[in-house]
């Protein structure tokens, strides 16, 4: 008995039909014959859908030699980009990672899935999930990262369209930060001496030195006495990958004073900080403490909120915390505290 053909033509040139029902794109490519799923049995779909279908098989010149789009994030994260700093650089790798970790436990994880046979709406999922267990700035990250792994794609031939092109970025929501007053962060501070763990002194004055510098936790991690001059500070590796100058505040000067009065390590590649981060002892503090929770970089915002309170101009600012924007971003982020303070400052005016 002869076998039924599996396919059989249509009407329309490169359509055929499954025996099975569905549609098919049929076309040669790359000299070989190939066929693709229109994902329909109804004709005149199929008819609507052919065209852009048709031109994603022909563009995708080298389809054959695509892996999984897992495969793919992975390869653009890891790949040397001299266009890149190291620290977006060392970004994207942790994107790629916070990825997989999100992903890892849908029943249709489009990581795992061909490059080739990925859809806008794979990624939609899959971007919807990350967005639960990452924040707005972390997401656009990695959509980022996404397309730059599709525009590598499209260059190598592997697809020839981006379906993570539709995906929008997500607006982050403007944080309110309550901050601690001068007494409570005080009390902050002696509480995590008080433990008198062997690591609580360096922990304290880790906190310190981040509340009284503005600097990044990596900046700090990266300090070295040698970048400790007489009434200033040099920070050498930061978020723009160059130098400032970030002037000690009568605080601070206070603090370097203590540190080399009790002996510690002051050679000049000795590192400031002797912890790695403060983390759990400020998070265990304020719990201990019954006062709002405080991150790490919540000291940045410490020392930007006590410097506007006495004055400092926006743009002397950002030139200490290492913007680029001569204040733009400070503006956003502590406009309300200028006018409060602005408010204050008038009621004081003698006419």
């Amino acid at each position: 008995m002869q076998q039924k053909a599996q396919f059989s033509k249509s009407k329309v040139s490169c359509l055929v039909r499954h025996r099975a029902g569905n549609y098919y794109a049929s076309a040669k490519v790359g000299g070989k014959l190939v066929r693709r799923s229109l994902d329909t049995a109804d004709y005149n779909q199929a008819v609507i859908r052919l065209p852009g279908v048709l031109n994603e098989m022909r563009g995708a010149r080298n389809a054959a030699a695509a892996g999984t789009l897992g495969a793919a994030i992975k390869d653009e994260a890891h790949r040397p980009d001299p266009t890149l700093k190291p620290t977006t650089a060392t970004y994207y790798k942790a994107r790629y990672a916070s990825l997989v970790a999100a992903t890892s436990k849908m029943s249709n994880n489009p990581l795992a899935l061909p490059i080739t046979k990925v859809s806008t709406a794979d990624l939609r999922v899959m971007m919807d999930t990350y967005a639960k267990t990452n924040a707005a700035t972390t997401y656009n990250g990695t959509l980022t990262l996404l397309r730059r792994t599709y525009a590598r794609a499209i260059e190598a031939g592997h697809v020839s369209a981006d379906p993570a092109a539709p995906l929008k970025r997500l607006k982050p929501m403007k944080r309110k930060y309550d901050l601690p007053t001068a007494e409570a962060f005080s009390a902050v501070v002696a509480d995590i001496l008080a433990q008198k763990k062997a690591y609580s002194k360096a922990t304290a004055a880790a906190v310190e030195l981040l509340a009284y510098t503005g600097l990044r936790k990596s900046e700090a991690r990266s300090l070295r006495w040698r970048d400790i001059k007489k009434d200033h500070l040099v920070v050498r590796t930061l978020k723009g990958d160059d130098i400032r100058q970030v002037p000690f505040i009568p605080a601070a000067l206070a603090l370097i004073a203590r540190l080399k009065a009790a002996s510690v390590p002051c050679g000049d590649n000795d590192p400031v900080m002797l912890v790695r981060s403060p983390r759990e002892a400020l998070s265990a503090s304020c719990e201990r403490l019954g006062i709002d929770h405080l991150r790490v970089h919540d000291l940045r915002h410490l020392f930007a909120t006590r410097c506007i309170e006495a004055g400092v101009d926006l743009p002397t600012l950002a030139s200490w915390l290492g913007h680029k924007d001569g204040g733009v971003l400070c503006a956003q982020v502590y406009g309300h505290l200028c006018r409060k303070h602005s408010m204050s400052q008038a009621g004081k005016v003698v006419a």
